[in-house]
């Protein structure tokens, strides 16, 4: 199975957020971490932008997750980015 690339996942979050009126250029930082023994690589996702609460939200709907209050970054399971591809972006 093909995951995306941090490149990739973060182009999806960029759609996503302008989806909620996110003003900036670059609302998130999304960073890769392999994982070894053929598991899904893990994302690390840090929230740039000053909407937060409203892209934890979306986020989290998306997800079918909660979010702690005031949390600006978190992990992402190469599955749950693949969701967040198929409704915001696409692998190439």
């Amino acid at each position: 199975m093909q995951y995306p690339s941090s490149s990739q996942l973060q182009a999806c979050l960029k759609n996503l957020a302008s989806g909620v009126s996110c003003p900036e250029e670059r609302p998130f930082r999304v960073d890769m971490l392999p994982v070894y023994g053929g598991k899904p690589p893990m994302y690390t996702v840090v929230i740039l932008s000053s909407a937060k609460e409203r892209l934890r939200e979306k986020i989290g709907e998306i997800l079918n997750r909660s979010f702690s209050l005031g949390v600006g970054s978190f992990t992402l399971k190469g599955p749950e980015a693949l969701l967040l591809i198929s409704k915001y972006g696409q692998i190439d």
